[in-house]
């Protein structure tokens, strides 16, 4: 009996120590160790790589992919300390989105997640991510039911946060007789041809003679582009998305409307392009432009043309910031855990920092840019001051 009792004492002793090792070996390099910062942070992207708003988390997680190259670099989260990054693609699909977050979530590998870019992916795992207790940064993803807790995070701001630069712009430059056409089944444009736009306009004494309302899956727009020409107000807000907006453009302008057209930073970093002659002297409000001449926006800008040969779009400007935030929350919370994490992000967005986009602020968890008025004009975009 003696024996078999030391057998089971001894037993229990390496079990423990077992135990205690792993416990020793995942708060090294792990991400929930407990307090302090795990030598190996890992997050996961959950953003559409494919599909009709690739373009949104491509740029998302090449900005994202640049900012944690440079954060490894610098030795910001201290000596040895890696960040790393591992990329899913819902490809449009909500159930896929919440597929693949559930999935991450599940992993107690990950510390964060940068989450979708569609707003309907994006509500859809709000709960959940809110549930699991994973802080998650959405960028896009503008529509409402997504800052909903305390772990969801936005480093977007909403269009219509920052839409009121177009509306004033239109006021200064006295064009207060204006008509409306926006995508009432894309939540974002819908609150702003609905709300945003009219609330703005009253303000300033601009008079919106039309409103008119076109579906995600309006194609052509012959029928809306006449009308407006036949109206011929001073200028036309158009809320569409990039491929909807090429098609009107050309329309409207075959229509035979020689006025101004204002957009939205949908159209930026050349999504109009195709459009070709019909989109010059198009103007629109951005969160940013590689034409933004700040000190942090143009080093921005030249690390993206050197890392993958091109000018940064406001989505990779976006991705990039939001892993900056990230980097200080993990900075100002000394922790890598998932709780660590959400406090630090929160205390980080108490305060604000200068990234990318310009001098950012908060509301509560979601973000707030200063926006700049853009000028499209044969092929290049310019400041508009």
């Amino acid at each position: 009996m003696r024996i078999k009792k030391t057998a089971a004492i001894l037993t229990s002793l390496a079990a423990a120590t077992m135990l205690a090792a792993t416990a020793c070996g995942s708060s090294g390099s792990t991400a929930q160790g407990g307090d302090g910062i795990a030598s190996q942070i890992r997050i996961q992207a959950v953003n559409d790589q494919t599909g009709a708003v690739a373009y949104a988390g491509t740029g998302a997680s090449r900005g994202a992919e640049l900012a944690i190259a440079e954060i490894n670099e610098q030795g910001f989260l201290g000596d040895g300390i890696t960040v790393s990054m591992e990329q899913s693609d819902p490809a449009g699909q909500i159930d896929r989105a919440v597929s693949e977050t559930t999935t991450a979530m599940a992993n107690p590998d990950i510390s964060a997640i940068l989450g979708p870019t569609m707003g309907q992916q994006a509500a859809a795992v709000a709960p959940i991510v809110n549930q699991r207790k994973t802080p998650t940064i959405f960028t896009q993803s503008g529509a409402e039911g997504v800052v909903t807790g305390d772990y969801t995070f936005r480093a977007t701001a909403p269009m219509g946060s920052y839409y009121d630069i177009a509306m004033k712009w239109l006021a200064d430059n006295d064009l207060k007789n204006v008509s409306v056409i926006y995508n009432a089944t894309f939540p974002t444009f819908a609150d702003l041809g609905k709300d945003v736009v009219p609330a703005e306009a009253k303000q300033l004494g601009i008079d919106l003679g039309q409103s008119i309302e076109a579906q995600s899956t309006t194609q052509d727009f012959t029928g809306q582009a006449q009308q407006i020409a036949s109206a011929n107000p001073q200028a036309v807000i158009m809320l569409l998305t990039a491929p909807q907006s090429v098609t009107f453009l050309k329309q409207l302008r075959q229509a035979g409307y020689q006025g101004q057209v204002v957009a939205t930073s949908v159209q930026s970093a050349g999504n109009v392009s195709a459009a070709g002659d019909a989109a010059n002297g198009l103007v629109y409000p951005v969160d940013f432009s590689s034409a933004m001449d700040s000190a942090e926006a143009q080093k921005f800008v030249a690390a993206f043309e050197e890392k993958y040969g091109k000018q940064p779009d406001a989505y990779a400007a976006e991705g990039y910031d939001a892993i900056w935030w990230l980097a200080r929350g993990i900075k100002s919370a000394n922790s890598s855990s998932r709780e660590g994490i959400q406090q630090g992000l929160t205390t980080v967005a108490s305060k604000g920092f200068t990234g990318a986009m310009g001098d950012i602020t908060f509301d509560g968890n979601d973000m707030r840019v200063p926006g700049a008025m853009i000028l499209w004009e044969n092929g290049k975009e310019t400041l508009l001051q």
